[in-house]
């Protein structure tokens, strides 16, 4: 998905001159481009092309995604109108708005500071697959999929500063100060009408407990989490409900938390092996989006980037 995005950014780079924006409804397809703060034309083309340089960073790559999640076996409860053997995700469009607002303005009239609020519109259906299975062996000959519309609102806030180059560099077209991205905020993504709620995300580490309560607070790049290859990482989700279903969402792996009973869920999982950067998400669905075919999609996920040991992120970047 890195190249959909470079090509986005490229677009809106663009288009900032005489785009609004939908206020009132942040679902409503907009194809447009925010100015806030002083910042020009220039500053909003600079910007996003350096968004566009660090794709890694920018899209995490999870809830696009059409990889498989198995939840036979979930506790369905004894209203449940169908037994889901798995669901997956069918994107058919992504819509992509950006929302600038500078600040902090130097004596040249520039601002030094930008803050990006981007969204995406995902479009496509949920897919459930559905059949009914014998002591645990399943039937595939009566298979079916429930289809359910999708529409979920992917929202991720980017801190960029301009910052002055290297005193080496002495080229003027080099050396004149550039925008570079000093912080990201996680990803949120809720789908429309979401009733299901995501109260906080625990990170527990031999070493470190953090708890996350806000996706959207920024993460300075240098203080990104930080594992070491193969470490074991325990996540503890709290959501509104009992009986939410909660997976985790991990570059093509899928894994159903564990349902405590108290509105928190549970799941053990191991970093991978590879350096470098990369993203997790939690997923929380309601218990009709999965176990009854006339209920509606609903859904709330938060994705999280993090670092690999031994790589670091410098103070910017590119």
């Amino acid at each position: 998905m890195k190249a959909p995005l470079t090509l986005a950014l490229v677009l809106a780079a663009g288009l900032v001159a005489g785009c609004s924006r939908n206020a009132g409804n942040p679902l409503a397809p907009a194809n447009g481009t925010t100015g806030g703060g002083s910042g020009g034309a220039d500053d909003q083309t600079e910007v996003t092309g350096t968004m566009a340089s660090v794709p890694d960073l920018m899209e995490d790559g999870q809830f696009e995604s059409a990889d498989p999640t198995t939840v036979d076996g979930a506790p369905a409860g004894a209203l449940a109108a169908i037994r889901p053997l798995s669901f997956y995700r069918n994107i058919t469009s992504v819509e992509r708005r950006f929302e600038f607002a500078f600040a902090d303005t130097d004596s040249t009239g520039r601002p030094t500071t930008a803050i990006v609020t981007v969204h995406k519109l995902l479009a496509g259906t949920f897919n459930i697959v559905v059949g009914p299975a014998t002591d645990g062996v399943r039937d595939t000959s009566r298979l079916r999929v429930v289809r359910k519309r999708l529409a979920d609102h992917w929202v991720r806030r980017v801190l960029l500063k301009r910052v002055p180059p290297p005193p080496t560099l002495v080229a003027s077209e080099i050396s004149r100060p550039r925008w570079r991205v000093a912080a990201s905020s996680a990803v949120e993504v809720t789908s429309r009408a979401a009733t299901t709620r995501i109260v906080s995300l625990e990170i527990k580490t031999a070493t470190r407990d953090t708890v996350l309560t806000d996706p959207l607070v920024f993460f300075r790049l240098h203080q990104i989490m930080k594992f070491d290859a193969g470490e074991e990482v325990t996540l503890i989700a709290t959501t509104e409900r009992s009986d939410d279903v909660v997976v985790l969402l991990r570059g093509r792996l899928r894994a159903r938390f564990q349902n405590n009973g108290d509105n928190t869920y549970t799941l053990l999982w191991h970093a991978p092996e590879r350096r470098g950067l990369h993203h997790v998400g939690v997923n929380a669905l309601s218990h009709g989006t999965l176990f009854d075919d006339v209920a509606p999609y609903d859904s709330k996920a938060w994705i999280l980037p993090y670092v690999v040991s031994p790589a670091v992120l410098a103070e910017y970047m590119p």
